[in-house]
């Protein structure tokens, strides 16, 4: 027998740590440090030689990390020196490297590749070894940075042949609740008819972009596309072709560009920056906020000044309903243009659904919770409702650390009361309804139904009941029905005294 206890909670989400994605201003050359929400630290690429030193060391620094804390990893995009060069110095001035140093597998070599070599070997991690695709780093807090594509093979089991050292090129998916962000070196995408770009180099971004998308071999991504994305190769002809950018869909577009490009290369490119990334007839999705390290150099008729140089740009982002573009406006080459772009600038992450004001309905209690103010359910996310414990009371009773894209809530004794035949109906903030009455408990709970089919909500075919204790909260969502926010499980918590445990949980899953 279950009875009510009399301390009440403040029934408010419980939110995440932040992710962290650095864009190091380092000229023509690319260098990028993320900082997860525990921070595990990873450094992509450390700029052309020199860089290192004069640029990535100072920045390390001047945000927090400091060479007695190390790095945790180090990855080489592909093995030319504007994006390796400056890696050996990060090195050896005094930065060890706690886990790994992985690079593409290549077998290119240089003085720079031998430099980032023989660093790298007198690091924790050793040697750089060839990143698996598929390659999962975990961030913390469910932030999660995922190898996509390296050398031509692509995640799912996809490949394209590959021959050009930029082609090699590694390629990462950074997720974290409901934001998403993708870097991917100097990866091409080929020649197109619309903008009239020319290139020797494969089109891997269709194939990569296809394979992470719904309906591909390997979805990691919502249709609604990403977030934020590291225009590939500083935004050069070989980059960001039409449909790699109808599909990911990004709100913003970062480029890694500045001085010290060769003569002829007039990066970023106005076929890719005003023709793709603010064009309008080449792509089917909006134009993207388009912001650059700083103007490239040498510059030509080819080259595009349409994006806004800002210095080195810093998203953050706790997974939930927004992240945040900033800079430094520490521009060497061109205009200061941090004004004209309006930062910093918060941004609502697509798909995320605002449920504040909705309801759910028990019956038979005939209980109500309504969701409080800024209570947002993520794509592919949770809200869970538990009656009386902290999230970490409910953690370890239920054996489970929840993923930041669950946001969970303690309802202060409101709801769940499960004690038998309850069915739960959830309500919109205009009192309609989106999903339910659900199929009821048993008469005598001690269950835990989850919905196992998109059939409708009251049939007890649409749901699997098992034992109370094989419940799954914050996990195995039913996807594929596109229904939106729905309830997703409800469940018991058997033991005496243990009622403050059972929890109602609803699901995203578009």
């Amino acid at each position: 027998m279950r009875r009510l206890a009399v301390l009440v909670f403040l029934a408010l989400p419980v939110w995440s740590q932040n992710l962290e994605i650095h864009t190091i201003n380092v000229g023509w050359g690319c260098s990028v440090l993320v900082k997860g929400p525990n921070g595990t630290t990873v450094l992509l690429d450390g700029g052309d030689t020199g860089m290192g030193t004069n640029r990535v060391v100072p920045y390390l620094q001047s945000i927090g990390i400091q060479t007695t804390d190390g790095l945790d990893y180090i990855i080489a995009g592909h093995q030319h020196c504007d994006h390796i060069g400056g890696l050996d110095e990060v090195i050896n001035a005094g930065y060890d490297v706690h886990i790994a140093n992985y690079y593409n597998g290549s077998t290119t070599t240089s003085s720079c590749v031998t430099g980032w070599n023989n660093a790298a070997a007198t690091t924790t991690a050793g040697s750089p070894v060839s990143l698996p695709v598929g390659t999962v780093i975990n961030l913390g807090s469910g932030a999660t940075m995922t190898c996509v594509v390296r050398n031509g093979s692509i995640i799912g089991g996809g490949s394209v042949s590959v021959t050009d050292e930029n082609d090699r090129s590694i390629g990462l998916l950074i997720t974290y609740g409901g934001f998403d962000y993708i870097w991917s070196s100097d990866l091409g995408g080929g020649s197109d008819a619309c903008t009239g770009r020319s290139t020797s180099q494969k089109n891997i971004e269709t194939s990569v972009i296809q394979a992470i998308s719904p309906g591909g071999a390997n979805p990691l991504i919502s249709s609604g596309g990403i977030d934020v994305l590291h225009v590939n190769h500083h935004g050069s002809e070989s980059s960001t072709n039409p449909t790699y950018f109808s599909t990911a869909k990004p709100e913003v577009a970062l480029i890694s560009v500045g001085d010290g490009q060769s003569s002829n290369f007039y990066l970023p490119r106005v076929k890719t920056v005003d023709n793709v990334l603010l064009g309008s007839g080449c792509i089917t999705a909006p134009q993207a906020l388009v912001l650059q390290s700083e103007d490239g150099n040498p510059s030509g008729a080819d080259t595009s000044f349409s994006g806004f140089s800002v210095g080195d740009i810093v998203v953050t982002t706790d997974g939930q309903q927004t992240y945040t573009v900033d800079a430094d406006g520490a521009v060497s080459q061109g205009s200061n243009e941090y004004v004209a772009a309006a930062l910093p600038r918060t941004i609502t992450i697509d798909d995320a659904k605002d449920i504040s004001g909705w309801k759910l309905v028990q019956a038979n209690a005939t209980l109500n919770y309504t969701f409080p103010a800024n209570t947002i359910i993520p794509k592919k996310g949770y809200v869970i409702v538990g009656r009386n414990a902290t999230k970490s009371q409910f953690e370890a009773f239920w054996g489970v650390t929840l993923a930041s894209n669950v946001v969970y809530i303690n309802s202060g004794d409101t709801m769940p009361q499960i004690n038998g035949s309850e069915t739960y109906t959830l309500k919109d903030a205009s009192n309609a309804t989106v999903d339910g009455p659900t199929f009821a408990q048993d008469s005598v709970s001690g269950d835990s139904l989850e919905r196992a089919n998109c059939g409708s909500v009251g049939s007890a075919g649409t749901w699997t009941k098992v034992a109370a204790s094989s419940a799954t909260p914050g996990t195995n969502g039913l996807n594929g029905c596109s229904l939106g926010v729905f309830i997703n499980e409800n469940s018991d918590a058997l033991g005496t005294g243990n009622y403050i445990y059972e929890y109602i949980e609803l699901f995203k899953d578009n």
